[in-house]
């Protein structure tokens, strides 16, 4: 890849920026001069503030707020600035944002909890492999052709002749590829943003304040929902349009089969880079890490989607040159001649939106002042016959100084006091929802809730497992019940598929001088390295021996899947150097009068009703029949 063709040291749209350099604010909004990009990134380092605030003082309604929205707004305001919503028709970037919202939000409803049901179950509790491929990959690959279904459809509406076709052409008769990166990041952006105020909806019912959560996964949360999830939801939905839209130049040579296949090569990538993260989130690696990777992951497309727009200002189609002409670069602010390339700073004269252009090669072109070749005397600065206007110096023109209306330059205070009312107004609706929506704390009252005798099948009625090395033996549910079994080496498996769902393991490794609480501890932090430790079972026993027990909490982080709190209990004792393992894990669910044993217990996990006569029935080699 030479040089000329991609000439990868000046961006198209920010001159002084290299391509390889991933660069946000020039990369996401690049109709904006660098000037009119300031207030831009000011509002995303305050956004930014608002998520760290939001983790740090454990509120929930501000950070679903905030990184659900943030950016899509943003990029809304960014569309009125820079005069691209008047490039297109209304109706296509209201069909474009309106169905990214439905499909975003049907989507998370159809599978959102099948995909957290077994992100709650680590590879190492029993996630098998045709788990790992459909929750991982397959599931959020579907989610990405969704994410685009919109600029596919809208692309092929304006192929057809007739029909809704002439009602969602372009203005200008012409088809730009930052058109299309335009329709691409928009439906993206809402489809991100609906999915992710579907996914955290629940977190408005744990009330106004999150106690229970640590720190440190809430800020994870709000780095993935309203950092890296819609930046490069965004650059993938904005280079499949700019693949679409992209028309290649007639000068173009050997290059324009390559260009096309470039950019549909880069737009394919993206996808596939948006929905591997996934494979990242469901094996269960410790939320740092998890970070890091979608980081690293996030930095690929948004380079991935420089050298899109690169290319694609570069080989496209381009306005008829007129030379002989003067035209004000937004970029450099000189007045040059009017060619597909500033000659002064190198920006793509398409890197505007074509309302600017039109302005600025309309009656407002710039004039030269006195002692032209003409005589002309352009109007002096702010009269007020017309438009303000200001003074800039010409480039590869006659030399002098030229008269041009003043370029418009988005406030601070209009773009943050727009995106703050809306994120404000969110956050209040998301507050009030919250306490209107979490339940109150359940009382018991005894009588009528004393609870009842626990029944239940005999231990003795159902089969047993035999370790081969003969060192213990366990009970297990029998075939038929409301669980899928699976045996291994080192014991029992069960996956409860009626109810909340969850996972049970029966199972024994070596103790190696190792207490039953360090053996506890270390088989959480492999499984759940970021649990937060709930309390202590008091005199906990596992087939009648004391040893030790404990419940814990986790809060699973993904890009795709709803959000879910995973309750944690593990209860185990050594004897002969062999510790024997009872590990539940499952959704929590708060017991009450109404849900759970019937008298007051801190379990909080369906399945834990169920595991006790399971642990009891835990036998050690040379133990005594009962």
């Amino acid at each position: 890849m030479s040089s000329v063709w991609l000439r990868s040291k000046a961006f198209g749209a920010e001159p002084s920026e290299g391509v390889l350099r991933p660069y946000l604010a020039s990369s996401l909004f690049p109709q904006l001069p660098g000037r009119s990009r300031t207030p831009f990134r000011v509002t995303m380092i305050l956004a930014a503030a608002g998520l760290l605030m939001s983790a740090i003082l454990r509120l929930p309604a501000l950070g679903i707020a905030v990184g659900a929205l943030g950016l899509p707004l943003l990029f809304v305001f960014y569309l009125r600035a820079s005069g691209a919503d008047r490039d297109l028709p209304r109706v296509s970037l209201i069909l474009a944002a309106l169905s990214g919202v439905l499909l975003g939000t049907a989507w998370v409803l159809l599978v959102g909890h099948v995909i957290a049901r077994n992100y709650g179950v680590p590879m190492a509790v029993g996630l098998a492999l045709h788990h790992l491929v459909r929750e991982g990959f397959i599931i959020p690959m579907v989610g990405m052709g969704l994410m685009v279904l919109p600029t596919v459809a809208l692309r092929l509406l304006l192929m057809v002749p007739g029909g809704f076709a002439p009602a969602l052409r372009e203005r200008s008769g012409s088809r730009e590829s930052l058109d299309g990166f335009v329709i691409g990041a928009l439906a993206a952006l809402a489809f991100t943003a609906a999915a992710t105020f579907t996914r955290l909806a629940p977190q408005v019912t744990t009330g106004l304040i999150a106690h229970a959560r640590p720190v440190k996964g809430l800020v994870v949360e709000a780095v993935l929902r309203g950092v890296t999830v819609p930046i490069t939801a965004a650059a993938a939905g904005g280079m499949v349009g700019v693949a679409l839209w992209f028309r290649p130049g007639h000068g173009g040579g050997e290059h324009r089969g390559r260009v096309r296949l470039m950019l549909v090569l880069l737009g394919a990538a993206a996808l596939l880079t948006h929905a591997a993260v996934g494979v990242i989130d469901i094996v269960g690696v410790p939320q740092v890490t998890m970070l890091v990777a979608h980081i690293t992951m996030t930095v690929l497309v948004l380079l991935g989607l420089r050298l899109s727009l690169q290319i694609a200002l570069l080989h496209e189609s381009h306005d008829p040159i007129a030379q002989d002409q003067p035209l004000l670069c937004p970029y450099c602010e000189m007045v040059v001649p009017d060619m597909a390339f500033c000659p002064s700073c190198g920006a793509a004269t398409r890197a505007s939106s074509q309302e600017s252009r039109r302005g600025r090669r309309g009656a407002f072109r710039p004039q030269r002042l006195a002692g032209d070749a003409s005589g002309r005397q352009a109007t002096a600065p702010g009269s007020p016959d017309g438009p303000p206007e200001d003074l800039y110096p010409g480039y590869a023109l006659p030399s002098g100084t030229y008269a041009a209306p003043e370029l418009r330059r988005p406030r601070f205070s209009w773009l943050l006091g727009r995106w703050g009312i809306g994120i404000n107004a969110a956050a209040v609706v998301l507050a009030a929802a919250a306490l209107v929506l979490t339940p109150a704390i359940a009382h018991y009252l005894c009588p009528p809730d004393c609870g009842k005798p626990p029944t239940g099948t005999p231990v003795m009625a159902l089969p047993r497992f035999e370790s081969p090395d003969g060192s213990f033996s366990v009970s297990y549910p029998a075939p038929g019940s409301a669980y899928t079994i699976r045996t291994e080496k080192a014991g029992v498996a069960a996956t409860y598929t009626g109810g909340d769902g969850g996972v049970m393991q029966l199972f024994s490794e070596p103790a190696k001088g190792r207490s039953p609480k360090q053996i506890a501890a270390a088989i959480v932090r492999r499984t759940y390295p970021d649990a937060k430790f709930g309390y202590e079972i008091p005199n906990a026993m596992v087939g009648y021996q004391l040893g030790y027990g404990e419940v814990a909490d986790d809060w699973p982080q993904s890009a795709t899947a709803s959000y879910s709190r995973v309750r944690i209990l593990v209860m185990t004792a050594v004897k002969n150097d062999v510790a024997l393992v009872a590990f539940a894990t499952g959704p929590y669910h708060a017991f009450g009068p109404d849900f759970g044993p019937g008298p007051p217990s801190g379990a909080n996990l369906e399945i834990a009703q169920d595991m006790g006569k399971y642990v009891n029935s835990f036998q050690w080699s040379g133990d005594p029949a009962r």
